[in-house]
């Protein structure tokens, strides 16, 4: 995994007969460049339209039809999957079921996929409303991060990506914070033009992931804060595909278990305040009319089925440090979206 691999690497063309498949918006703005390395004799490149919507079995048939009808080796043609999260996660998936296992490499082209979805071992497809239901754990042979495609990116996605940059320092890195508050009104156009406050605060955020995921790739110890804005925002996202995207339910997500925190005396209301106002400050939402109490009770229930018959819901204690919670009612999480939502129409 290298930061800048693509423009710093002296090779303009990949030797070997390869697969790949590549997001369509992306193939839009660099069908050149893809074509010129990868030239070699034999090889297919396959575009694709992979959103949230579409990221499901019959996306993973498809692949698996691509991969059979280019006959590849087992072991010595990697798949190249070049694309947004939800591209890498499918093609991954693939990936890691044909044949039972053959080696591919991810590309991420999102800042989302830069510092998340192409970062650790998992792959997957939703199932039905429920995200990620199917999926595997299944690490690549390489993740080649290249952030001068966020040059193309639209400022939303950036933000969205953001969003779990902001994750991170929350639970996990007090500098990285102090970083995104001193640069808020910039980041977006920061991480576009791959500036070195941009560069800063990806890698921080990477090494800050890594950090988490290497002790518990395998996700043995279900205690994770790298699930802190995970809780209830796969339901929240599931309902409002067409609107919502995955970074702006994580947001939500954090600020509903950052009032809870809150109110519980977990963390001083200073830092709590500091929190919810850097995810508005970035552009993020801190509510939406999806969380409804039918809703959220669902989100705890499915938690609960997920983490194993315990809520494990990371919660902050501190800006850079977490705690969990088991305990959460239905009436706590309400009570932290009314909050929410009377602060978002001050």
């Amino acid at each position: 995994m290298q930061l800048g691999a693509i423009e710093n690497n002296s090779h303009t063309e990949d030797r070997g007969r390869r697969l790949v498949f590549v997001e369509n918006e992306v193939f839009r703005f660099y069908s050149g460049d893809i074509n010129r390395f990868f030239c070699a004799e034999g090889s297919r490149i396959v575009v694709l339209s992979v959103t949230e919507k579409t990221k499901n079995l019959r996306m993973v048939e498809r692949a698996v039809e691509h991969m059979t009808q280019f006959g590849i080796n087992r072991r010595s043609e990697p798949v190249i999957a070049i694309g947004g999260g939800c591209l890498l996660d499918a093609v991954g998936f693939a990936a890691s079921i044909y044949r039972r296992h053959v080696p591919y490499v991810r590309v991420p082209t999102t800042l989302l996929g830069i510092v998340d979805a192409g970062i650790g071992v998992k792959t997957g497809v939703n199932f039905g409303l429920h995200k990620n239901r199917i999926g595997s754990y299944c690490a690549p042979v390489a993740a080649v991060l290249d952030p001068t495609f966020l040059g193309t990116l639209p400022k939303r996605h950036i933000r969205n990506g953001l969003a779990e940059v902001l994750k991170m320092a929350i639970v996990s890195d007090i500098t990285l914070f102090q970083i995104l508050e001193s640069h808020a009104s910039d980041l977006v156009e920061s991480c576009a033009t791959s500036s070195p406050v941009s560069r800063e605060i990806i890698h921080l955020s990477i090494q800050r992931m890594l950090d988490e995921l290497e002790p518990n790739l395998w996700e043995h110890d279900l205690y994770r804060v790298v699930d802190f804005g995970h809780t209830f925002s796969p339901v929240i996202e599931m309902l409002k595909l067409e609107s919502l995207l995955h970074g702006e339910a994580v947001a939500i997500d954090m600020c509903i278990s950052t009032v809870i925190a809150a109110r519980r005396n977990l963390i001083d209301a200073a830092a709590a305040d500091r929190i919810i106002a850097l995810t508005q400050r970035m552009g993020l939402p801190i509510i939406n009319s999806d969380c409804t109490a039918a809703n959220l009770q669902t989100a705890l229930d499915d938690v609960v089925r997920h983490r194993d018959g315990l809520q494990r819901i990371a919660v902050p204690t501190a800006i850079g440090d977490a705690t969990f919670l088991n305990d959460v009612s239905l009436q706590e999480v309400v009570g932290a979206c009314e909050h929410l939502l009377r602060r978002s129409l001050r």
